[in-house]
Parts: C-alpha cells; structure tokens; sequence
C-alpha cells in the first residue's frame, strides 16, 4: 500500500509538472465531497459506475489495462467495491476517486465540467490525451 501511494505520487507529480509545462494545467478542483461522487454515472467508452452513500460501489466495463502505443484496451473491471476520497498530498498530488474491488486499487482523477466534475481514467499513454470519462446521470 505504501509502494503504491509513493508510486501514486511520483506520476502525478510528474503528470502535474509535464501538464504545467505544456500549458494544460487545470485549474484546481475545490475539496471534493461524498456527495460530489454519489449517484450514477456513465463514460462515453461505454462504462457505468454506480457510487452509493455506505461507500459502496459497482462497475460495469471500467478499462484497466491497456496498450501504452495504441491505448487499446486489453481487460475491463466489473464488480462490487468499496471506494475511498483520496485526498492527495498537499501541493503535489491531486485528489483521486479509489475504487477498490477485492485486493486491486483504481483510481480516476476529477476534472471540472462548468458548475460539476466529471471522472476519468487515462488509456495508455497520458500524453496521448485519451481517457475514459465519466458524467453524473441527473437525479430524479
């Protein structure tokens, strides 16, 4: 857990610094809250997540391994988990939505979208610029 928080924290810093460099920075999200992830989402690669208040969650089609060159994806998630607010570590790594299902962690990263935020999750090569991005269904 720990090798993965510390690996978690060199790429992002170094997604931070390459993002900064090119003129892509975002600008920082405020803290994001439970109830800024609770509900029903759907990616446009063709995923659902659904985030329930008992911290709770489950996927359908969410891609985890994929080719770095080509960013195909090679294996999809689904299942049931737990999901966590990772709050990051000050000045340097973002905060991160963690799902947890069994002993594998993933993580999507927030992206303002207007007045909400979207999630997402990089395939392949973060230099690519191709994600799978997640929008909250309205309620109701």
């Amino acid at each position: 857990m720990v090798r993965v928080r510390a690996a978690r924290l060199l790429c992002a810093g170094a997604v931070a610094l390459l993002a900064g460099a090119c003129g892509g920075a975002h600008k920082p999200l405020t803290h994001v809250t439970a109830a800024d992830v609770l509900g029903h989402w759907t990616s446009d690669c063709g995923s659902t997540l659904t985030v329930e208040a008992d911290r709770t969650f489950t996927v359908r089609d969410l891609p985890v391994d994929f080719a770095l060159r080509s960013g195909a994806v090679k294996r999809l998630a689904a299942g049931h988990g737990t999901w966590y607010l990772y709050a990051g570590a000050e000045g340097a790594t973002p905060q991160t939505f963690d799902l947890k299902i069994g002993e594998e962690f993933y993580d999507l990263h927030y992206v303002r979208r207007g007045d909400s935020i979207a999630l997402r999750t990089v395939l392949g090569d973060p230099n690519d610029n191709r994600w799978c991005e997640f929008s909250r269904r309205s309620r109701g």
